[in-house]
């Protein structure tokens, strides 16, 4: 009975060694298992991490604009092309793009009516649109208190309609002093129009030489280091502004100038109105 016993408890013995021999074995492959996995998963995770971190930084590189690293306002340059389009846009927008410059246009309503197309590749490069009226005429612009609001909504529209771009950034023809009254100002603003003016004229509305032309910018964005005041410069869509643009942006590039186009967030350059 007692060699029975023996036996019977050896047996158990055994076959509780081989059920505790097999479960750590299993589980010692589960835990290897979840090692692996998880290393590779934390790998995974680092690396997705990193790629993010490096994508993140790429944006934030990307997005930094060298306008903001700028501490001399004198150092920023506003081009700015009234009357158009024309026919001479074209080869504006193509000398911006050559020299990867966002400028800002104020067009004419009946322009803009006449050279759809050219106004749709104004947008398109991603130059800011303005509105500069209707008439273009003193007699007419500035006859009543809501004409200048007036007519830049029906340039506005026309704007939107044959661009798609929204246009609250304007300025009002042959500039807001002397014609434009304070209440006159009161209603732009109350339209939310943004009235943009100049402080650099380029005379190419008057003058027929591009060495003139050049000379005047030059001498005029010069008188601004001193004050810490940022150039707005007044050009028009002319045969001979073309001419003389490249020349003006090689030399003020070469001083260290960086051009900007006007955005709604720009405190505006603007004349005194009359009361």
């Amino acid at each position: 009975m007692q060699t029975r016993s023996r036996l019977i408890l050896f047996v158990t013995l055994v076959s509780l060694s081989l059920i505790i021999f097999s479960s750590s074995t299993i589980l010692a492959d589960y835990f290897v298992f979840e090692s692996t996995a998880e290393a590779k998963t934390i790998g995974t995770s680092n690396s997705n991490i990193k790629n993010h971190i490096a994508k993140s930084t790429d944006i934030v590189v990307k997005g930094i604009d060298e306008q903001f690293l700028i501490t001399d306002p004198s150092k920023l340059i506003y081009f700015t092309f009234d009357d158009g389009p024309t026919e001479y846009t074209p080869t504006i927008l193509q000398i911006l793009e050559q020299y990867q410059i966002k400028s800002t246009f104020f067009m004419l309503n009946n322009n803009v009516k006449k050279n759809p197309e050219i106004s749709k590749a104004v947008a398109a490069a991603g130059h800011t649109i303005g509105c500069h009226g209707v008439t273009h005429k003193v007699s007419e612009f500035y006859k009543t208190t809501t004409s200048p609001r007036n007519e830049m909504a029906t340039c506005g529209k026309t704007a939107e309609e044959i661009t798609g771009e929204h246009v609250q950034i304007v300025r009002v023809p042959f500039g807001s002093f002397p014609h434009l009254t304070a209440a006159q100002k009161i209603e732009l603003d109350k339209a939310q129009y943004v009235m943009w003016d100049w402080n650099v004229d380029s005379n190419d509305w008057n003058v027929n030489s591009s060495d003139k032309i050049v000379q005047s910018v030059l001498k005029q964005v010069a008188k601004f280091k001193d004050r810490q005041k940022s150039s707005v410069i007044l050009f028009h869509d002319k045969a001979v502004t073309t001419k003389a643009l490249p020349i003006i942006i090689e030399s003020l590039r070469s001083q260290g100038y960086i051009f900007k186009q006007i955005t709604v967030d720009d405190e505006p350059i603007q004349f005194a109105t009359k009361k």
